[in-house]
């Protein structure tokens, strides 16, 4: 309780005090005669107080607070961004250029420029999540899982020690190409679902195979010119084409991929060891032993019995496909055609389901993604984003310190954002080669791997898993600490290469 109040005295005093930061007025120096001539020396300006050193460690304070609430207590990631964001406005002094001739309140600013990074990121994921979301209510997802596992059964009948390893390194590689061929927050909608049906048919905790398939997301986004949205603003930046991500950076993205296979199956592994035994007798087979409730389970019977909405399933795929396919090849009209999916999945939706179906990805979401990308911009205007920019000054675009503001600024704010506010300045800086752009795309993929809210497919693992039963559910506080250390090794792994192989 008293650390409460410590709390509530100190940001009240902030909002009294940081006036005196910010009113200045000029002085007179000189009047002579009758006619009064006033000389006005010229005034330094005052720096805003987000641009001083207290209000970026103020901020800092705010933002770990944050983090702190949501693994401590469990405080729902929608609610505490939220906050977050709110705190962040309020602390914004002074004025920012809204467009070329206009000044507005820095406040008024970061709200402008942030829905604007906001809006088309909506229009996207909504054009995916509701075909998606159809295809999941139509038993889709739950009859692919039940044909994967068909195979996983016999699998697992004529080699046991094959089942596990085969069904994360599937599931992995599967998130890895469909986030590299279509967009990585796609992947997650569509394998997230998959996931938790393969790992309920085998009882295999779902935990560390939803984390390592963000990661695998983040790894396929980067992989292509289209899978992410900071490809597609680094693409425009630094002139990169599909063949240069093809050579330059697949391989080292590849490694990463192997290495994350190979420590999710270790922790998988562990964790199921420590799992209390299953009751039930043993049988065995051709000279195997097997549990009887593996032998007795008849994947072909559940794949037919299984009832399949064939409307509701061609519907979904049928947009989702058009819209993925439309969306690479006329990549400048990706806004019109998500818009005329999002009507088109709506319109063909039968009539009583139409309303659910337009809010499928949830209000939660929403509000958690206009949060970021707001906090984002203030993150940006603000000492933080002057001290990370200011340390690739110093360093003359080094390689490693690219890297890691990436990692950071992705980790304060959010990929597509940090992607939006860096790319410009880096390339500004001198820093014109392409390991610079791979430095900081690499940077970036490792911070939107380190915090679920750092990266836009982070938000929607976690609203997604939440649907499902409370075991399989991706939480701040749950993903947090695989996301930091496998994050810290992706950052000192891309920091390492790229200043090895040089592009």
């Amino acid at each position: 309780m008293n650390g409460c109040r410590a709390w509530a005295i100190s940001i009240l005093a902030m909002f009294f005090i940081v006036p005196s930061f910010i009113d200045h007025p000029a002085s007179a120096s000189e009047e002579s005669g009758a006619a009064t001539t006033v000389h006005f020396e010229p005034v330094k300006p005052t720096k805003a107080f987000q641009h001083t050193s207290i209000g970026g460690v103020l901020m800092l304070c705010i933002l770990g607070g944050a983090f702190f609430a949501m693994t401590r207590y469990n405080v729902p990631l929608p609610l505490a961004m939220s906050i977050v964001a709110c705190l962040f406005l309020a602390l914004q002094f002074g004025e920012s250029p809204i467009n070329p001739v206009k000044l507005r309140p820095s406040s008024e600013a970061a709200l402008v420029h942030g829905f604007k990074h906001y809006a088309p990121i909506a229009i996207l994921f909504t054009a995916v999540a509701i075909p998606a979301h159809m295809i999941e209510r139509s038993n889709g997802f739950r009859w692919f899982a039940a044909f994967l596992a068909l195979r996983l059964a016999r699998l697992r009948i004529r080699s046991p020690r094959l089942t596990m390893p085969v069904l994360v390194f599937m599931m992995l590689v599967l998130t890895y190409v469909s986030a590299a061929l279509l967009h990585n927050v796609t992947s997650i909608l569509i394998m997230t679902p998959i996931i938790i049906r393969l790992c309920d048919s085998f009882s295999i905790p779902s935990r560390w195979l939803l984390c390592g398939a963000l990661i695998a997301s983040n790894l396929g986004g980067f992989s292509t010119k289209w899978g992410d949205t900071p490809n597609i603003v680094e693409a425009g930046v630094w002139k990169l084409s599909a063949g240069h991500f093809f050579v330059e950076v697949l391989p080292a993205n590849l490694i990463v991929l192997t290495v994350l296979s190979m420590v999710v199956l270790r922790l998988t592994q562990r964790q199921v060891a420590r799992m209390p035994a299953r009751g039930g007798s043993s049988v065995t087979v051709n000279g195997q032993t097997f549990s009887d409730a593996i032998v007795a389970a008849d994947w072909r019977k559940v794949l037919r019995d299984m009832t399949v909405d064939q409307y509701l399933l061609v519907v979904g795929v049928g947009v989702l496909s058009g819209f993925i396919l439309l969306h690479v090849l006329f990549d400048d009209q990706k806004f019109v055609i998500g818009a005329l999916a999002i009507v088109l999945a709506v319109a063909l939706e039968r009539g009583d389901h139409r309303f659910a179906t337009l809010k499928s990805l949830g209000f939660d979401v929403y509000l958690a993604f206009a949060a970021i990308f707001v906090l984002a911009e203030c993150v940006g205007n603000s000492w933080i984003g002057d001290e990370l920019q200011g340390l690739i000054e110093t360093t003359k675009g080094e390689t490693w310190a690219i890297c890691l503001t990436g990692y950071l600024g992705t980790m304060f704010t959010e990929a597509a954002s940090w992607a939006t506010l860096a790319s410009g300045k880096i390339y500004d800086s001198g820093a014109i080669s392409h390991s610079a752009a791979w430095a900081l795309g690499g940077g970036i993929c490792a911070g939107s791997s380190s915090l679920v809210t750092a990266a836009s497919a982070g938000v929607i693992l976690a609203e997604e898993s939440s649907r499902f039963k409370e075991a399989h559910a991706i939480t701040f506080r749950s993903y947090l600490p695989f996301g930091i250390g496998f994050s810290l090794f992706m950052l000192a792994f891309y920091s390492i290469y790229f200043s090895v192989f040089r592009y």
